[in-house]
């Protein structure tokens, strides 16, 4: 009996583990990973990240629509992955009172919002604190092995630590966007 209770439970686990490893190989999101998440969002990394995935400069112009940060530098940049057509932006600047801010995002010409929501969960390694059917916002901070589910009370020692990190997938029947935008004091 015991035998049959260890087996099943190891069967269970792995069911569970083969949809995060699933998610986490959805190429669109790889490609969000590779030059705005494993970077953290930080400007210089992620244009050395495009250049050396071979992202390509675009003319469309990286937004920066948060009031009351001044933008120092922008990039924009487009990727073909597959069959899908991908836009990077990414920007850095500050607040008047020296708190840093970036932010990093790639627009999916093909909207496939659950995908890149499972891959999502499966890269920050929790659930998002905000989900509905079209939009999902992970709130986080790195800590040496891994990311941390943040809550409202931690926001601000996030950020003046490693830095408050806010991944949002959202789509709609035109596309999709995965943004990480990063707050450091």
């Amino acid at each position: 009996m015991i035998s049959i209770n260890t087996a099943l439970v190891a069967s269970l686990a792995a069911a569970a583990l083969a949809v995060p490893a699933r998610a986490a190989a959805d190429p669109t999101f790889n490609a969000f990973a590779t030059v705005c998440g494993d970077t953290r969002a930080d400007f210089a990394a992620v244009a050395a990240a495009a250049d050396a995935q071979g992202w390509r400069r675009s003319d469309v112009v990286a937004e920066s629509s948060m009031p009351g940060v001044a933008v120092a530098e922008r990039l924009s940049r487009e990727l073909k992955a597959g069959d899908t057509s991908l836009t990077l932006s990414a920007w850095r600047g500050a607040t008047k009172s020296g708190v840093q801010v970036s932010a990093c995002t790639v627009r999916v010409a093909k909207p496939d919002f659950a995908g890149l929501h499972d891959a999502a969960q499966a890269w920050t390694g929790f659930a998002p604190q905000d989900d509905a059917a079209t939009k999902a916002i992970f709130r986080f901070t790195d800590t040496a092995s891994a990311h941390k589910a943040l809550v409202s009370g931690e926001y601000d020692a996030a950020a003046a630590g490693t830095g408050m990190e806010i991944l949002t997938v959202s789509g709609d029947n035109h596309g999709a966007v995965v943004d990480l935008l990063k707050i450091k004091k």
